[in-house]
């Protein structure tokens, strides 16, 4: 049976949804130590495996989790397929280091809250969640690094970064990295 949210905000059970949740989103963070420390382990160890500058490095992170994070829409690649795979595939060089480079440009950036539900996610960078003008040029670069070699072209046409994503529940379940598309 499905179930329905009700404008108590409950829930009963045999009803239908009626319509999605809106996305909760924070002003943007940079402040680690507000993390839970789920979100903060993940994140160290993302970042340890970045330091290799070598994606498989990021192997790790990835098997660290129940399960593996999305890397790009369903059905891009076959079930299966190895996630260092994908992530070299989707790498404008190839071999990973646009990979590796583009998701440390990300978690230097601030971070975001998004409560959607009873779900909670951690996101970064958060410009890509909340608009925000660069307040100077090394702002502007620093967003600009977030963005895939692929994706440049319709961030030029749209005046904007387009920017990957890299998405942690509060559980410390490392759910995406992955691009706006």
């Amino acid at each position: 049976m499905a179930i329905r949210l009700l404008r108590s905000g409950g829930l009963k059970y045999g009803m239908t949804r009626s319509r999605p949740l809106p996305d909760i989103v924070s002003e943007p963070s940079t402040d680690a130590a507000a993390l839970p420390a789920p979100v903060r382990a993940i994140r160290d160890k993302i970042l340890a495996a970045l330091e290799k500058n070598d994606v498989e490095a990021l192997r790790i992170p990835i098997d660290w989790n129940e399960v593996r994070p999305l890397f790009a829409r369903s059905g891009a690649f076959p079930a299966g397929t190895d996630p260092i795979a994908i992530l070299k595939t989707l790498s404008f060089d190839g071999v990973g280091r646009e990979t590796v480079d583009i998701a440390r440009a990300i978690l230097a950036e601030p971070y975001v809250k998004v409560t959607r539900g009873p779900v909670t996610l951690y996101e970064w960078p958060a410009f890509a969640r909340r608009s925000a003008p660069a307040a100077t040029q090394e702002e502007a670069r620093a967003r600009w690094a977030c963005v895939r070699f692929r994706d440049l072209a319709r961030s030029n046409a749209e005046k904007r970064p387009r920017a990957t994503r890299i998405g942690v529940a509060s559980d410390g379940v490392w759910h995406y990295f992955w691009s706006e598309d």
